[in-house]
């Protein structure tokens, strides 16, 4: 990886070095140091408010964002959140909590704040599209000859992901994983023209087949690859999801699956570039609730 695109402990304190640099930022991310009087704004001593040297009008930049009415100070904030950020595996509450030597509550409260901060692009995948549906948690003892799997199923996720490749992912937790659902996903977040969807032999894709040219491998004769015919790019993610969950989380509950996932997919799309993921995630924080 180019120097250019290195992200580490040392650019985040040499960039942020103070709490004072940190709202700094975020005062000149989301507003002019220009104010409509003529006068400008300066930062209050001992508060976190810029006040017009003119009109006195004051603006607390930290309003309405994550950091909003926070006791923890904003350096530790944007550790955490540059921590975050090159976790690509994830990062616990204990863990970020043992880091930041604050309580379990508020690393967890920081890291839930960051993950709901991540939706998904709503921009649709196109070319060769790749999807295929996983099954996640859920314990029960299926029988000894499988007589209770339908009970252990029912108790489990379902996760569809669609991945273009060489581009974007999407993921989601969906109710079930019927035809109907399926096709509503796949209309959703993948385009119509000049899209190849490839997956399994399983029958939940044939009315896909009428709106989208389709190709698959059978996976029940052992056919894993023909050509370029694969799904091997959604099944690396399945297995990287699945090991970071086991190995990080322990166990994650349905309800907050969904924004785990949607952590793992922004890894994903901004794979390439630690400097420009670090950018993006402080990005998606500060206008999330703006």
């Amino acid at each position: 990886m180019a120097k250019e695109t290195k992200y580490s402990i040392r650019d985040l304190k040499k960039d942020f070095p103070t709490d004072e640099a940190c709202l700094a930022f975020i005062f000149d991310t989301l507003h002019s140091r220009k104010c409509s009087c003529g006068g400008e704004y300066k930062p209050v001593k001992g508060r976190k408010q810029f006040q017009c040297g003119k009109c006195r009008y004051q603006i607390a930049p930290a309003s309405n964002t994550i950091f909003h009415k926070s006791d923890t100070p904003l350096s530790s904030w944007f550790h955490a959140i540059f921590i975050f950020s090159n976790a690509k595996s994830g990062i616990s509450a204990k863990e970020l909590e043992r880091q930041l030597g604050v309580t379990y509550k508020c690393a967890w409260r920081i890291l839930s704040l960051i993950r709901q901060a991540l939706k998904q692009s709503d921009t649709k995948l196109k070319g060769d599209v790749e999807i295929d549906t996983g099954y996640f948690g859920g314990r029960q003892y299926g029988g000894k000859n499988n007589e209770r799997m339908s009970e252990a199923m029912a108790k489990k996720s379902i996760v569809t992901i669609a991945v273009e490749r060489g581009g974007i992912i999407r993921a989601e937790v969906m109710e079930n994983s019927g035809t109907l659902e399926m096709k509503d996903f796949i209309e959703r977040n993948i385009e119509t023209k000049a899209t190849t969807l490839i997956t399994d032999n399983s029958p939940t894709y044939m009315r896909t087949d009428k709106t989208y040219d389709r190709v698959s491998v059978n996976h029940r004769k052992k056919e894993f690859v023909r050509g370029d015919v694969h799904i091997n790019t959604i099944e690396t993610f399945f297995s990287h999801l699945k090991r970071s969950i086991k190995g990080t989380y322990k166990v994650i509950s349905k309800q907050h699956l969904q924004s785990y996932l949607d952590s793992f997919v922004f890894h994903y799309n901004n794979r390439y570039n630690d400097n420009q993921r670090f950018s993006s995630l402080m990005g998606a924080l500060l206008h999330v609730a703006r």
